[in-house]
């Protein structure tokens, strides 16, 4: 991910860890819902990038490795994700495609507000 949105992934998390009393929540669970929820489109990917790009005129800056758990399903559509890329001639673009829909996903937590504790039933 570019520098910028992994401040804002971990920032994020450090707000829904204190809301949710949850000190576990890390990186891989929020990455874990945006690989699931990926379009696995090849023209919705490029545009992704291409939006992302022209957002920011062209400067997109160097990416930062980053290693999550992720589950089966994660990690399935992440390989495909960058097959996808490699045969639509956008290779080495998925740091900026993994970028986008995690901005994506940060903006929907936004709009859904702080995580909270769940509530749970009563132990019979």
């Amino acid at each position: 991910m570019i520098p910028e949105v992994w401040d804002a992934l971990r920032s994020r998390i450090a707000g829904d860890r204190r809301s949710s009393g949850n000190p576990e929540l890390a990186a891989g669970h929020y990455m874990d819902v945006v690989y699931r929820q990926a379009p696995m489109d090849p023209q919705q990917l490029v545009a992704l990038y291409k939006r992302l790009s022209d957002q920011r005129l062209g400067y997109l800056g160097s990416g930062k490795k980053s290693t999550f758990r992720l589950s089966p399903a994660a990690k399935a559509n992440a390989s495909e994700i960058k097959a996808l890329l490699d045969e639509a001639d956008y290779a080495r673009k998925g740091l900026y495609v993994v970028s986008a829909l995690v901005i994506i996903y940060l903006q929907k937590l936004e709009a859904e507000g702080p995580l909270t504790r769940p509530t749970l039933p009563p132990l019979l």
